[in-house]
């Protein structure tokens, strides 16, 4: 197997491109993950993997030898370091093909609204959590971080595959389509004059919606739904990070 020196590689640079560039993935219709557990992981669970780059020096190469219908690629350490979007990396690289997923509301189904979210680590862990306590599915505003963003895949360990999720353009249309299917949706606050979350019961039929980490939701989303709802803290900070919000509230839905 032919040993990649050069940045300047087409494959090199397609990587690169597709780590950076979220217009190319969508042109493409490809991704990058990163690390062996979730190149791993992501193989085994069945989404498709086009290439695989691993450094030569990675302790991990003979343990893709073999795989069918992926072509390998090995390459020098200084070239893999060169695209990794790691500090530290274990020398494992996938390019995989996007998912299609169906994606419906059910008038029993729970569901995560995530607005404008612009953190991909945030966005990987909140659907991740999403995943661990059984949610139904994820909606994203299309002006969130995208959640092919190599951060984003690697954060959620591969579970962006493991629940529907629904880019939308329009929070306020898809607020009027839950509610329409008996859904009742909830925003989330700092305002105390919401409701508690220790006094809210969260029945089937049921949305959170969070807002963006500093803006939070517009008051005119607010205004759309069926309640407010907050998380009581000290007045030793002024708020929670929203994925550590998202998992308290996720974890009693």
């Amino acid at each position: 197997m032919e040993l990649i020196k050069s940045k300047s590689n087409k494959l090199i640079k397609s990587i690169t491109k597709l780590i950076s560039d979220k217009k190319y993935r969508d042109e493409t219709f490809c991704f990058v993950a990163e690390t062996c557990k979730v190149v791993n992981d992501l193989i085994a669970s069945g989404i498709k993997c086009r290439n695989l780059i691993i450094a030569h020096t990675s302790k991990y190469l003979s343990k893709f030898q073999g795989l069918k219908d992926i072509d390998i690629s090995v390459v020098d350490d200084d070239v893999f370091k060169s695209f990794s979007s790691l500090a530290t990396s274990d020398g494992v690289c996938g390019i995989f093909i996007k998912v299609k997923t169906k994606f419906v509301y059910s008038q029993e189904g729970k569901y995560v609204v995530l607005d404008r979210i612009q953190n991909p680590g945030n966005l990987g862990t909140i659907i991740r959590t999403c995943v661990c306590f059984g949610i139904t599915g994820i909606v994203i505003t299309n002006d969130s971080v995208d959640i092919y963003n190599p951060t984003t895949i690697r954060s959620s360990m591969g579970s962006c595959f493991a629940i529907p999720i629904l880019v939308s353009t329009s929070l306020s249309d898809e607020i009027k389509k839950m509610q329409s299917n008996k859904i009742k949706v909830y925003a989330t606050m700092l305002s105390k004059e919401a409701k508690k979350l220790n006094d809210v019961v969260f029945d089937k039929g049921t949305a959170v919606i969070f807002g963006n980490e500093g803006k939070g939701l517009e008051p005119s989303e607010i205004k759309a739904v069926d309640e407010s709802i907050y998380i009581p803290i000290t007045n030793k900070t002024d708020s929670l990070n929203v994925s550590i919000a998202a998992g308290i509230i996720i974890s009693r839905m």
